[in-house]
């Protein structure tokens, strides 16, 4: 258990219940021109939206007008409105989905995926690698012709150094590196001493014995072969290679601006951290809370490369990414073509679908997004498994399902999605029975709900969830129970998220939307309050199984583990699963999918899992 727990921090918790991680993604999937409709004949109530020929900047307000006017597009770049803005652009920080797709595109991890598959792996920044028999040690050989942008060299010493950096300045995805690895032997004043262009050694004696040291957790054994020594055997571990934080800056650049400090993020890199980098795009500009441009890398050193995919450069030149946190204007500027893409709120799509023919969303299955509500089983009334399961009996989760989501997602028994490995399909969601809820009720004390205080459920300002939250204040004023619902900006909503449980500040209820890499460890955080981030319920027997199928190396066994303790978490009535999303990409937390203009063409991948995201975006018609 504290091995897990190591270098997780009360900073990462309240970063990390707020924001999304990385789009895991049903598998490869393509953006065409025949998918126009929803996958739901729910039919939208709200007036369908108009052209408009003027849409100001504004994150808080539009100017429309009956034109049916558009901008011609430059073909050459892609707009798309986001509706939240990145956490970072330090490519080894990043933690919300907005700054990991900019930086998944900057730099590359050592290894993805391979296309559909979540057990094939092919090469990326490596071109082998292997694991030892008891899944302690795994050797990478890496490419030799590797260059940032800026010229200087990838290499061992680069991949060595951004794991320390990632563990000694335990930025909120670092959490990450310290899952089975530890800095120990290693310093800030190491690090800062490998400050040169040639990213090497140079001489350093103490600096090479402290990288050859075989008892550290990365150990160089030359310039082109890096080995990591596991605390423990980590099953998933290749899976945590392939995403954040496992994608490498240049050292030198680093170094020039602010170097490493123990416990802090690099300011300059938080801002600058990906105009340097050895993917398909850099970093052309950013300007917080308004826009991102993505460029070519003009010097990307697999230019010429045609046998792999993921490496293909970018075929649009630009990419700009709008922050409109403002719905109305990220609609209007895909009705007037001013944005080739936009994440559109769930409630939302079918409404904007029917405002253009040249709208659609990519029919690409179920995603890797489960949406959640924490029931906080640390203090009254929810630390009795009676009431825990009389309020999940009482919610009519199909109405949640298709009036909220309209269609746009399934139900789902967590924590992990429905299509990754070892997911149970023999276990069904409960549907709602107000009977068996108020009779739970009253064999927990509380007939009708009296004695019951009032229910707190917070969630960020977000216009699904609040939908979502009016439904529930309904289904369990049925059963006698009064819910609060408080809808708060972010920043109090990831303060509150960072109360432990059995606080009286704590909610009773918090709103969840969680993506991570396909594997059941990517999830398991949902239902463990000892992993360190949520910190809301915590149940001795579920913790050693999570750690035991963490270590788990035959796949029947960790079959078998994986499933109790799904089932386990669903007879403690743990967490109220609202779904999983489908057709996602990208989205950030309370709002939804990307509905895209039908010009836009090519094949997208599972961010950070199977591809970069813009590399083979492409222009297929003039919208």
């Amino acid at each position: 258990m504290q091995k897990i727990r190591k270098g997780v921090s009360r900073t990462i918790v309240i970063v990390a219940i707020v924001v999304i991680i990385i789009i895991v993604g049903a598998g490869v999937f393509a953006l065409t021109r025949t998918s126009t409709s929803s996958p739901t004949s729910t039919t939208s109530t709200t007036t369908p939206i108009t052209s408009s020929t003027s849409v100001s900047t504004s994150t808080t307000s539009t100017t429309s007008s009956t034109s049916n006017s558009s901008v011609a597009p430059n073909t050459n770049q892609i707009v798309i409105d986001e509706a939240n803005n990145p956490d970072t652009l330090d490519p080894s920080s990043a933690f919300s989905s907005n700054g990991v797709e900019i930086n998944m595109n900057v730099n590359m991890p050592l290894i993805f995926y391979a296309k559909g598959s979540y057990t094939q792996f092919i090469p990326v920044l490596a071109t082998s690698w292997n694991e030892s028999s008891d899944g302690m040690t795994y050797t990478f050989v890496l490419r030799q012709d590797v260059h940032y942008s800026n010229g200087d060299p990838f290499n061992a010493y680069v991949v060595w150094y951004n794991v320390y950096r990632g563990l000694i300045t335990n930025a909120p995805v670092d959490f990450i590196f310290g899952l089975c690895l530890n800095s120990s032997g290693v310093t800030a004043g190491d690090l800062n001493s490998f400050d040169n262009a040639q990213n090497s050694p140079n001489g350093n004696t103490t600096l090479m014995q402290i990288m050859d040291n075989a008892s550290d957790s990365v150990t160089v054994l030359n310039s082109s072969v890096v080995q990591f020594h596991l605390e423990y055997a980590f099953t998933a571990f290749l899976e945590l290679v392939m995403g954040p934080p496992f994608e490498y800056v240049d050292p030198y650049v680093v170094g020039q601006h602010g170097g490493v400090i123990v416990n802090t993020p690099n300011p300059w890199m938080a801002v600058n951290g990906s105009t340097v980098g050895d993917g398909p795009y850099v970093e052309q500009i950013f300007i917080p809370n308004q826009y991102t441009i993505l460029v070519s890398n003009p010097n990307y050193w697999a230019q010429n490369m045609t046998n792999n995919y993921i490496l293909a450069p970018g075929a649009i030149p630009k990419i700009i990414l709008n922050y409109k946190t403002d719905e109305l204007t990220r609609s209007l500027d895909l009705d007037t073509d001013k944005a080739q893409a936009a994440v559109i709120t769930f409630n939302d799509i079918n409404n904007v679908l029917q405002s253009s023919k040249n709208l659609y969303v990519p029919n690409i299955g179920p995603s890797g997004d489960i949406e959640s509500i924490l029931i906080n089983a640390e203090k009254a009334p929810f630390n009795n498994t009676l009431v825990r399961q009389a309020v999940i009996n009482a919610i009519n989760m199909s109405q949640i399902q298709s009036t909220v989501y309209e269609g746009y997602i399934i139900p789902v028994v967590g924590p992990e999605p429905t299509n990754i490995p070892y997911y149970n399909s023999s276990m069904t969601p409960p549907s709602i029975n107000v009977s068996k809820a108020k009779a739970l009720l009253a064999e927990a004390g509380y007939p009708g709900g009296k004695g019951l205080p009032t229910v707190t459920f917070v969630y960020p300002q977000s216009e699904y969830v609040n939908l979502i939250a009016q439904i529930l204040v309904e289904d369990f004023a049925n059963i006698g129970i009064t819910l609060q619902a408080q809808q708060l900006t972010y920043d109090t909503y990831t303060s509150v998220g960072g109360i432990l449980g059995n606080d009286s500040g704590a909610p009773n209820l918090y709103y969840s939307d969680w993506t991570f890499y396909p594997d059941f460890s990517g999830y398991e955080y949902l239902i463990d309050a000892q992993l360190g981030l949520f910190p809301y319920f915590n149940n001795q027997t579920i913790h050693n199984l999570v750690i035991e199928s963490n270590s788990q190396l035959n796949t029947t066994l960790r079959a078998q583990e994986i499933s109790q303790i799904t089932h386990d978490v669903q007879q403690q009535a743990a967490v109220i699963w609202l779904g999983q999303a489908t057709d996602l990409f990208e989205t950030g937390g309370g709002y939804g999918p990307e509905v895209w203009n039908t010009c836009v063409g090519g094949m997208w991948y599972s961010a950070a899992f199977m591809s970069v995201d813009f590399n083979s975006l492409r222009y297929v018609c003039t919208p």
